[in-house]
């Protein structure tokens, strides 16, 4: 968890938060546009599965039975309305498939706390075939701190799936310690590859729930913190995560890089045809690796003046959003967030503690959690966003292009500034961090 401490809050930021009620409502709320619409769960209802892979050519981390590496997965997909009913039983998240298999959040849980509701395996709609999201969780979270931003993408008309990163992931007491830092670089954009291979064969499988569900032209992947280092990667690639070093200053937290961390590249995945960043790890990336970004991208993060220690922060996500060199390419700064608000942290730590459930950032949930805007407006924007770039990029839907402008963020978005071109051609950047004058710190026309 020591790796959250790049994402600090300053003091100032923390108290300005406080004001923070809301956002004002678009110019269009009344007249049930498109964009008004993906404010709000989608037409689908939200069905849910879970699974564990192994991929044979990895070998499992340490204190995990000897074999191929596992990969649990959490499986969100849009279902019929129709298909559910009173009878039809409610999702059950595993929150450790591996080592207590039997322990479950249920959906009702979430539900009480303003998250969209999912059942246990439906059948998948009939509208298909779905584009496919893949999701990153954060260092140390498991997969059910993305349900916020799963279940609202799954009802909008995405099959989502967020795979557990095993061995890099250590939210509970009971899990063997976790790997190395450059481990967990080297295994994220693999288990993410090895679950896309898997989504196209249930695809291609007749009679399975996934069968002929999956649109494999339309993949896009997102990520928060690690996550989004993971779907940076596969976009772009990284040389070798033994140089993360020169890009990270808080390399010597995690020792020496072991023996067993392989020097080969992480190559990217041409199936990706776009990402979106949460807040994510770019750090850990070169300039220019990250200049290798081709797809298209939107990058959702904190407003920079909150990224105030060490001295690089205020420059965190205009660094990434400056080397991207795909188009669109979009940044979006959210006032009033921290580094959980960008995923179910805050809500997802209350719960467990509600159970009686020790976990290792117990002693964050104090300090991140409050002085924030609330979670469900968080969540809202983020999922907004997410799902107009995505239906634009991804789908080539026309109704939402509006909206991914600076003049909608500057006219109808209280909390958002948005981004489309940093200050300085990118071409000119011959340093990994530059000054902070080297890119926008607001959007043209805000203080």
């Amino acid at each position: 968890m020591k790796k959250l401490l790049w994402y600090v809050l300053g003091v100032g930021a923390l108290m300005m938060a406080l004001v923070v009620v809301g956002v004002l409502p678009t110019a269009e709320a009344s007249s049930g546009t498109k964009i008004d619409a993906i404010g709000q769960q989608g037409p689908y209802a939200v069905g849910f599965t879970s699974y564990v892979l192994t991929d044979n050519s990895r070998q499992a981390p340490d204190g995990y039975l000897a074999g191929g590496r596992p990969i649990p997965v959490y499986l969100l997909y849009p279902a019929d309305p129709g298909a559910v009913n009173a009878s039809t039983p409610k999702a059950e998240y595993p929150m450790d498939m591996l080592n207590m298999p039997n322990l479950m959040t249920l959906s009702e849980e979430w539900e009480a706390m303003g998250y969209d509701p999912a059942y246990q395996e439906p059948p998948v709609s009939d509208d298909g075939p779905f584009p496919v999201l893949l999701i990153s969780h954060g260092w140390t979270p498991p997969p059910w701190f993305m349900l916020g931003i799963a279940t609202r993408l799954a009802s909008h008309g995405f099959i989502v799936a967020v795979p557990s990163h095993v061995g890099d992931e250590r939210c509970y007491g009971w899990e063997p310690a976790r790997d190395h830092m450059a481990m967990m670089l080297w295994n994220r954009p693999r288990d993410l590859s090895f679950v896309l291979t898997d989504l196209e064969q249930r695809n291609s499988a007749a009679g399975g729930l996934l069968s002929s569900a999956i649109d494999p032209s339309r993949v896009a992947s997102s990520g928060w913190s690690a996550g989004g280092y993971a779907s940076m990667v596969l976009a772009g690639g990284d040389d070798t995560v033994w140089d993360y070093a020169e890009t990270d200053g808080n390399y010597i937290d995690d020792g020496p890089i072991p023996e067993n961390v392989p020097l080969s590249p992480s190559l990217p995945d041409p199936r990706i045809k776009a990402i979106i960043i949460l807040d994510g790890a770019n750090q850990d990336l070169k300039f220019e690796e990250m200049a290798r970004v081709k797809v298209p991208a939107l990058s959702l993060g904190q407003e920079w003046s909150t990224k105030t220690t060490p001295p690089y922060f205020p420059a965190w996500h205009a660094r990434q959003h400056a080397a991207f060199s795909g188009h669109p390419n979009y940044r979006v700064d959210i006032w009033g967030t921290n580094h959980f608000s960008f995923s179910a942290a805050c809500d997802a730590m209350g719960l467990m503690a509600s159970r009686g459930i020790a976990t290792t950032m117990d002693g964050w949930i104090g300090f991140f959690c409050p002085c924030v805007i609330p979670a469900a407006v968080s969540r809202d924007i983020i999922t907004r966003y997410m799902i107009a770039f995505l239906k634009t990029e991804l789908l080539g839907e026309t109704g939402y292009q509006k909206m991914l402008t600076p003049g909608w963020a500057l006219t109808q978005e209280t909390l958002v500034e948005f981004f489309v071109t940093e200050k300085r051609n990118a071409n000119s950047i011959d340093v990994e961090w530059p000054d902070d004058s080297v890119y926008f710190q607001h959007q043209p026309g805000r203080k």
